[in-house]
Protein backbone atom coordinates (compact mmCIF):
# COMPACT_ATOMS: atom_id res chain seq x y z
CA UNK A 1 0.00 0.00 0.00
CA UNK A 2 1.19 3.62 -1.08
CA UNK A 3 1.41 5.56 1.98
CA UNK A 4 1.53 9.39 2.27
CA UNK A 5 4.97 11.20 2.30
CA UNK A 6 6.60 13.02 5.50
CA UNK A 7 5.34 16.67 3.61
CA UNK A 8 2.20 15.20 2.61
CA UNK A 9 0.77 14.10 5.57
CA UNK A 10 2.13 17.11 7.43
CA UNK A 11 -0.18 19.41 5.34
CA UNK A 12 -3.48 16.92 5.31
CA UNK A 13 -2.85 17.14 9.09
CA UNK A 14 -2.85 20.77 9.43
CA UNK A 15 -5.58 21.47 6.38
CA UNK A 16 -7.77 18.50 8.62
CA UNK A 17 -7.78 20.49 11.93
CA UNK A 18 -9.10 23.49 10.12
CA UNK A 19 -11.83 21.69 8.87
CA UNK A 20 -12.62 20.24 11.56
CA UNK A 21 -12.76 23.51 13.37
CA UNK A 22 -14.66 24.69 10.34
CA UNK A 23 -17.65 21.42 10.34
CA UNK A 24 -17.43 22.13 14.66
CA UNK A 25 -16.26 18.71 14.98
CA UNK A 26 -13.74 19.78 17.47
CA UNK A 27 -12.96 22.75 19.21
CA UNK A 28 -10.00 24.46 20.67
CA UNK A 29 -6.99 21.48 21.24
CA UNK A 30 -9.47 18.47 21.79
CA UNK A 31 -9.22 15.62 19.73
CA UNK A 32 -6.17 14.61 17.47
CA UNK A 33 -5.44 13.93 14.06
CA UNK A 34 -2.84 11.94 12.65
CA UNK A 35 -1.65 10.39 9.11
CA UNK A 36 -0.10 7.11 7.97
CA UNK A 37 3.86 7.60 6.43
CA UNK A 38 5.17 3.95 6.51
CA UNK A 39 4.52 0.51 8.33
CA UNK A 40 6.39 1.88 11.27
CA UNK A 41 5.34 5.54 11.33
CA UNK A 42 2.42 7.84 11.56
CA UNK A 43 2.59 11.91 12.27
CA UNK A 44 0.51 13.12 15.07
CA UNK A 45 -0.69 16.48 16.54
CA UNK A 46 1.03 17.36 19.46
CA UNK A 47 -0.29 17.65 23.10
CA UNK A 48 -1.95 20.86 24.24
CA UNK A 49 -1.87 22.76 20.70
CA UNK A 50 -5.05 24.51 19.19
CA UNK A 51 -5.05 23.73 15.83
CA UNK A 52 -5.72 26.97 14.09
CA UNK A 53 -2.02 27.66 15.12
CA UNK A 54 -0.08 24.60 14.25
CA UNK A 55 2.79 24.54 11.08
CA UNK A 56 3.84 21.53 9.75
CA UNK A 57 7.10 21.59 11.74
CA UNK A 58 4.94 20.97 14.81
CA UNK A 59 3.33 17.83 14.24
CA UNK A 60 5.65 14.43 15.61
CA UNK A 61 6.76 11.43 14.33
CA UNK A 62 5.50 8.27 16.20
CA UNK A 63 6.86 4.75 15.89
CA UNK A 64 4.03 1.99 15.66
CA UNK A 65 5.57 0.00 17.61
CA UNK A 66 6.12 1.20 20.68
CA UNK A 67 4.47 5.10 20.55
CA UNK A 68 7.83 6.00 20.80
CA UNK A 69 9.09 9.21 19.36
CA UNK A 70 12.06 11.61 19.41
CA UNK A 71 12.45 15.47 19.77
CA UNK A 72 10.84 18.05 22.52
CA UNK A 73 7.52 18.07 21.31
CA UNK A 74 5.01 16.01 22.96
CA UNK A 75 2.92 14.45 20.93
CA UNK A 76 -0.93 14.21 21.97
CA UNK A 77 -1.22 11.77 25.20
CA UNK A 78 -3.66 9.66 22.79
CA UNK A 79 -0.48 8.40 20.30
CA UNK A 80 -0.96 5.07 21.90
CA UNK A 81 -4.74 4.67 20.82
CA UNK A 82 -3.35 5.68 17.05
CA UNK A 83 -0.31 3.35 17.26
CA UNK A 84 -2.93 0.48 18.39
CA UNK A 85 -4.91 1.17 15.39
CA UNK A 86 -2.40 1.36 13.01
CA UNK A 87 -1.02 -1.92 14.19
CA UNK A 88 -4.04 -3.79 13.26
CA UNK A 89 -5.26 -2.24 10.11
CA UNK A 90 -2.55 -2.28 7.41
CA UNK A 91 -5.49 -0.39 5.11
CA UNK A 92 -5.71 2.64 7.60
CA UNK A 93 -3.75 5.74 6.39
CA UNK A 94 -5.53 8.79 8.18
CA UNK A 95 -7.21 8.61 11.65
CA UNK A 96 -9.67 11.39 13.48
CA UNK A 97 -9.97 11.30 17.08
CA UNK A 98 -13.04 14.35 17.62
CA UNK A 99 -15.14 15.06 20.85
CA UNK A 100 -17.86 15.60 18.42
CA UNK A 101 -21.05 16.94 20.02
CA UNK A 102 -24.20 14.43 19.33
CA UNK A 103 -21.28 11.12 18.75
CA UNK A 104 -19.41 11.98 22.07
CA UNK A 105 -23.13 11.78 23.95
CA UNK A 106 -24.03 8.88 22.59
CA UNK A 107 -20.75 7.07 24.04
CA UNK A 108 -21.93 8.62 27.14
CA UNK A 109 -24.53 5.29 27.11
CA UNK A 110 -21.08 3.09 26.87
CA UNK A 111 -23.05 0.86 24.76
CA UNK A 112 -22.42 -0.54 20.81
CA UNK A 113 -24.72 1.33 18.63
CA UNK A 114 -25.54 -0.42 14.82
CA UNK A 115 -23.65 2.31 13.69
CA UNK A 116 -20.47 2.29 15.47
CA UNK A 117 -19.41 -0.37 18.27
CA UNK A 118 -18.23 1.34 21.44
CA UNK A 119 -14.81 0.81 23.26
CA UNK A 120 -14.72 0.45 27.32
CA UNK A 121 -14.38 3.60 29.52
CA UNK A 122 -10.59 4.54 30.16
CA UNK A 123 -9.35 7.83 31.70
CA UNK A 124 -7.38 9.71 28.55
CA UNK A 125 -3.91 9.42 27.62
CA UNK A 126 -4.14 5.84 29.39
CA UNK A 127 -2.41 2.00 28.71
CA UNK A 128 -6.17 0.76 29.87
CA UNK A 129 -7.94 3.08 27.03
CA UNK A 130 -5.71 2.30 24.53
CA UNK A 131 -6.55 -1.79 25.63
CA UNK A 132 -10.09 -1.49 25.39
CA UNK A 133 -10.09 0.45 22.07
CA UNK A 134 -7.78 -2.42 20.66
CA UNK A 135 -10.07 -5.02 21.63
CA UNK A 136 -12.83 -3.44 20.16
CA UNK A 137 -10.74 -3.05 16.73
CA UNK A 138 -10.25 -6.57 17.32
CA UNK A 139 -13.48 -7.83 17.37
CA UNK A 140 -14.67 -5.71 14.71
CA UNK A 141 -12.63 -6.12 11.87
CA UNK A 142 -15.36 -4.63 9.75
CA UNK A 143 -15.89 -1.57 11.20
CA UNK A 144 -14.16 1.67 11.14
CA UNK A 145 -16.25 3.72 12.99
CA UNK A 146 -15.99 3.74 16.59
CA UNK A 147 -17.28 5.07 19.69
CA UNK A 148 -14.99 5.84 23.46
CA UNK A 149 -17.00 5.62 26.10
CA UNK A 150 -17.58 9.25 27.94
CA UNK A 151 -14.73 10.28 25.36
CA UNK A 152 -15.71 10.64 21.48
CA UNK A 153 -15.13 9.23 18.53
CA UNK A 154 -12.19 7.16 16.64
CA UNK A 155 -12.55 7.21 12.75
CA UNK A 156 -9.96 4.68 10.81
CA UNK A 157 -10.01 6.33 7.27
CA UNK A 158 -8.38 4.74 4.23
CA UNK A 159 -7.34 8.25 3.28
CA UNK A 160 -8.42 11.99 4.32
CA UNK A 161 -11.40 12.34 2.47
CA UNK A 162 -12.38 8.67 4.03
CA UNK A 163 -12.07 10.05 7.10
CA UNK A 164 -14.09 12.80 7.41
CA UNK A 165 -16.87 11.44 5.55
CA UNK A 166 -17.08 8.72 8.19
CA UNK A 167 -16.64 12.37 11.14
CA UNK A 168 -19.64 13.85 9.34
CA UNK A 169 -21.92 10.31 9.04
CA UNK A 170 -21.44 9.06 12.60
CA UNK A 171 -22.47 12.84 13.73
CA UNK A 172 -25.21 12.60 11.63
CA UNK A 173 -26.96 9.39 13.03
CA UNK A 174 -25.82 9.90 16.37
CA UNK A 175 -28.11 13.30 15.97
CA UNK A 176 -31.14 11.12 15.11
CA UNK A 177 -30.42 8.51 18.22
CA UNK A 178 -30.42 11.41 20.35
CA UNK A 179 -33.14 13.27 19.30
CA UNK A 180 -35.58 10.45 18.85
CA UNK A 181 -35.06 9.74 22.57
CA UNK A 182 -34.97 13.26 23.80
CA UNK A 183 -38.38 14.56 24.02
CA UNK A 184 -38.63 17.62 21.57
CA UNK A 185 -40.38 20.61 23.47
CA UNK A 186 -38.88 23.58 24.91
CA UNK A 187 -38.60 23.86 28.63
CA UNK A 188 -39.59 27.25 29.98
CA UNK A 189 -37.56 29.65 30.52
CA UNK A 190 -38.49 32.55 32.40
CA UNK A 191 -36.08 35.41 32.88
CA UNK A 192 -32.58 36.20 32.72
CA UNK A 193 -29.51 37.12 34.65
CA UNK A 194 -27.47 39.97 35.27
CA UNK A 195 -23.90 38.63 34.39
CA UNK A 196 -22.06 41.46 35.47
CA UNK A 197 -22.88 40.83 39.13
CA UNK A 198 -21.47 37.25 38.98
CA UNK A 199 -18.17 38.10 37.77
CA UNK A 200 -15.61 37.59 40.38
CA UNK A 201 -11.88 38.09 39.96
CA UNK A 202 -11.64 33.60 39.61
CA UNK A 203 -13.84 33.97 36.72
CA UNK A 204 -13.73 37.39 35.23
CA UNK A 205 -15.72 36.33 32.04
CA UNK A 206 -19.74 34.77 31.86
CA UNK A 207 -21.94 33.91 29.66
CA UNK A 208 -25.47 32.62 29.17
CA UNK A 209 -26.31 29.42 27.26
CA UNK A 210 -29.05 27.78 26.77
CA UNK A 211 -31.12 25.15 24.33
CA UNK A 212 -33.32 22.00 24.83
CA UNK A 213 -31.12 19.88 26.66
CA UNK A 214 -29.46 22.65 28.83
CA UNK A 215 -33.23 23.68 29.42
CA UNK A 216 -34.23 20.48 30.44
CA UNK A 217 -31.59 19.21 32.99
CA UNK A 218 -32.46 23.03 34.60
CA UNK A 219 -35.98 22.09 35.02
CA UNK A 220 -34.92 18.61 36.65
CA UNK A 221 -33.15 20.52 39.03
CA UNK A 222 -31.08 17.77 39.60
CA UNK A 223 -27.43 18.43 40.33
CA UNK A 224 -25.73 17.15 36.58
CA UNK A 225 -22.97 14.67 37.01
CA UNK A 226 -20.08 14.50 34.50
CA UNK A 227 -21.45 12.02 31.73
CA UNK A 228 -18.20 12.95 29.51
CA UNK A 229 -14.82 13.34 30.45
CA UNK A 230 -13.85 16.65 29.28
CA UNK A 231 -16.85 17.88 31.51
CA UNK A 232 -15.15 17.00 34.66
CA UNK A 233 -11.73 18.06 33.14
CA UNK A 234 -12.99 21.71 32.04
CA UNK A 235 -16.15 22.42 33.98
CA UNK A 236 -15.77 20.14 37.16
CA UNK A 237 -16.74 16.86 39.13
CA UNK A 238 -20.21 17.99 38.79
CA UNK A 239 -22.80 21.27 38.27
CA UNK A 240 -25.31 22.25 40.36
CA UNK A 241 -29.19 23.61 39.90
CA UNK A 242 -29.61 26.89 41.94
CA UNK A 243 -32.39 29.39 41.80
CA UNK A 244 -32.04 32.24 39.99
CA UNK A 245 -30.41 33.87 42.23
CA UNK A 246 -26.92 36.16 41.91
CA UNK A 247 -25.42 35.30 45.37
CA UNK A 248 -26.40 31.51 45.18
CA UNK A 249 -24.71 31.38 41.59
CA UNK A 250 -21.83 32.91 42.63
CA UNK A 251 -21.75 30.44 45.81
CA UNK A 252 -21.77 27.17 43.40
CA UNK A 253 -19.00 28.53 41.23
CA UNK A 254 -16.56 29.09 44.22
CA UNK A 255 -17.28 25.94 45.55
CA UNK A 256 -19.94 26.80 48.10
CA UNK A 257 -22.74 24.97 48.90
CA UNK A 258 -26.72 26.57 47.75
CA UNK A 259 -28.45 23.56 49.59
CA UNK A 260 -30.63 24.78 52.79
CA UNK A 261 -31.91 21.97 55.54
CA UNK A 262 -35.28 22.60 57.14
CA UNK A 263 -34.36 25.45 59.57
CA UNK A 264 -33.27 26.74 56.30
CA UNK A 265 -29.63 27.57 57.55
CA UNK A 266 -27.04 26.74 54.33
CA UNK A 267 -25.05 23.43 54.64
CA UNK A 268 -21.26 23.57 54.52
CA UNK A 269 -20.57 26.71 55.06
CA UNK A 270 -17.02 26.48 54.13
CA UNK A 271 -15.15 24.64 51.40
CA UNK A 272 -13.04 21.77 53.17
CA UNK A 273 -9.52 23.44 52.09
CA UNK A 274 -10.38 26.97 53.82
CA UNK A 275 -11.88 30.39 53.34
CA UNK A 276 -12.50 31.18 49.46
CA UNK A 277 -13.39 34.34 48.47
CA UNK A 278 -14.29 36.08 45.22
CA UNK A 279 -10.42 36.34 44.80
CA UNK A 280 -9.38 32.81 45.39
CA UNK A 281 -9.35 33.72 49.49
CA UNK A 282 -6.22 31.78 51.22
CA UNK A 283 -5.95 28.90 48.81
CA UNK A 284 -6.04 30.69 44.56
CA UNK A 285 -4.52 27.17 43.45
CA UNK A 286 -6.90 25.03 44.72
CA UNK A 287 -10.17 27.54 44.31
CA UNK A 288 -10.84 26.25 40.42
CA UNK A 289 -10.81 22.61 41.54
CA UNK A 290 -13.36 23.55 44.80
CA UNK A 291 -15.30 25.54 42.03
CA UNK A 292 -17.29 24.68 39.00
CA UNK A 293 -17.06 26.68 35.82
CA UNK A 294 -20.07 26.43 35.15
CA UNK A 295 -24.24 26.15 37.06
CA UNK A 296 -27.30 25.73 36.12
CA UNK A 297 -29.86 28.49 36.77
CA UNK A 298 -33.69 27.64 36.53
CA UNK A 299 -35.38 29.45 34.03
CA UNK A 300 -32.43 30.85 32.69
CA UNK A 301 -29.96 28.65 31.17
CA UNK A 302 -26.14 27.89 32.00
CA UNK A 303 -24.33 30.17 33.04
CA UNK A 304 -20.97 29.70 32.44
CA UNK A 305 -17.57 31.09 33.72
CA UNK A 306 -13.91 31.25 32.95
CA UNK A 307 -10.90 33.90 33.14
CA UNK A 308 -11.02 34.40 29.16
CA UNK A 309 -14.35 34.78 26.80
CA UNK A 310 -13.04 31.94 25.00
CA UNK A 311 -12.56 30.11 27.98
CA UNK A 312 -16.05 30.67 29.15
CA UNK A 313 -17.15 29.60 25.75
CA UNK A 314 -15.39 26.13 25.50
CA UNK A 315 -17.43 25.96 28.93
CA UNK A 316 -20.62 26.40 27.00
CA UNK A 317 -19.75 24.15 24.40
CA UNK A 318 -18.94 21.17 27.01
CA UNK A 319 -22.15 22.09 29.43
CA UNK A 320 -24.43 21.50 26.31
CA UNK A 321 -23.14 18.62 25.01
CA UNK A 322 -22.68 16.77 28.35
CA UNK A 323 -27.00 17.81 29.40
CA UNK A 324 -27.39 16.65 25.77
CA UNK A 325 -25.35 13.27 27.28
CA UNK A 326 -27.72 13.23 30.41
CA UNK A 327 -30.91 13.74 28.73
CA UNK A 328 -29.75 10.52 26.59
CA UNK A 329 -28.30 7.86 28.65
CA UNK A 330 -30.82 5.80 30.32
CA UNK A 331 -29.00 3.32 33.11
CA UNK A 332 -25.53 4.70 32.42
CA UNK A 333 -24.21 5.98 35.22
CA UNK A 334 -22.08 9.83 35.21
CA UNK A 335 -17.98 8.88 36.04
CA UNK A 336 -17.35 8.50 39.66
CA UNK A 337 -16.45 11.41 41.78
CA UNK A 338 -13.19 10.12 42.33
CA UNK A 339 -12.19 9.84 38.91
CA UNK A 340 -13.62 12.95 38.24
CA UNK A 341 -11.44 14.81 41.02
CA UNK A 342 -9.11 13.37 39.47
CA UNK A 343 -9.08 14.20 35.84
CA UNK A 344 -9.87 18.08 37.09
CA UNK A 345 -6.83 17.93 38.64
CA UNK A 346 -4.58 16.58 35.99
CA UNK A 347 -6.41 18.90 33.83
CA UNK A 348 -5.72 22.30 35.70
CA UNK A 349 -2.11 21.61 36.96
CA UNK A 350 -0.79 20.41 33.95
CA UNK A 351 -2.74 20.49 30.48
CA UNK A 352 -4.83 23.48 31.02
CA UNK A 353 -1.17 25.29 31.60
CA UNK A 354 0.43 24.27 28.53
CA UNK A 355 -2.81 25.20 26.77
CA UNK A 356 -2.30 29.02 28.35
CA UNK A 357 1.35 28.92 27.56
CA UNK A 358 1.15 29.23 23.82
Amino acid sequence: MKYYSDNEARQLVIEAGYKLLENKLIARTWGNISARISDEEFIITPSGRKYDTLKPEDLVIVRIKDGSFEGGIKPSSEKGVHAAAYGLRKDVRFIIHTHQYYASAVAAECRDTRYAPCADYGMPGTGKLRKHVETKIRKHPDKRMFLMARHGTLLLGRDYDDAFSMAEELEQKCKELVETRVPDHDAPRTGGINTEAVRTEVFPCVTVVRDPYIMECCQAGVTVGPYIDDFAQIVGPDMQVTENDVWKVKRALLGYSTEVNRAGRLFSRLPLTGVLNQRGGMHPVFNPMIGRNAVLVKGVGAVCAGKTKEDAEAVAMIVSKNCAAACYVRKCKPLSPSDARLQRYIYLTSYSKRINSR
